[in-house]
């Protein structure tokens, strides 16, 4: 008995409905009309539709690297208005790793406000989520799909990581001559 790699899904539950039914595959595949993606309500039905999907996700992941990108930029802003603290000052600690453990970095000063630390955790946590939806879309193993990805980090990358912003923690004025 061979089976085949293609489970169709009916959308409401039972298998008599007159309602197209998705095509899910769990191999590499090409399907247009009829593919799901994520959830029932994605269901695509027309080439326009498959079309529309490709392009919704190429600016999914084109502007999860402008998130990046601006993740980054606020973080120099941040870092560059901020004075500098030193990294360990109790007398007790003798080394880095005792530090690290006992965990009083946790207790230490920020460097930034409340308010910027809520900035980037809402744009780490919206670049969490949009990194999972983008990892479910390439488990679909759907070719025009998975382009549709490539090319998205491909470009966003070409346009975002342009002269990325630098850190302040580098300094290169002992190496110019």
């Amino acid at each position: 008995m061979s089976l085949d790699p293609v489970v169709k899904m009916t959308m409401g539950g039972s298998s008599s409905s007159s309602e197209p039914a998705c095509k899910i595959s769990m191999l590499w595949n090409w399907y247009t009309i009829d593919s799901c993606f994520i959830a029932k309500s994605w269901h695509v039905r027309t080439r326009g539709m498959f079309a529309g999907s490709c392009i919704g996700v190429f600016l999914l992941v084109f502007f999860y690297q402008w998130l990046g990108r601006v993740a980054k930029e606020f973080d120099a802003l941040t870092i560059t208005a901020s004075p500098k603290e030193e990294q360990y000052t109790s007398k007790d600690i003798s080394s880095p790793l005792v530090y690290l453990v006992s965990h009083q970095w946790l207790l230490r000063r920020r460097n930034s406000s409340w308010v910027h630390h809520l900035i980037r955790s809402i744009i780490f946590t919206i670049q969490w989520g949009a990194s999972y939806i983008i990892m479910l879309l390439f488990m679909y193993y759907n070719g025009y799909i998975i382009i549709s990805c490539i090319l998205g980090a491909f470009f966003g990358k070409l346009v975002f990581g342009m002269s990325e912003p630098s850190s302040t923690d580098e300094d290169v004025s002992c190496c110019k001559d």
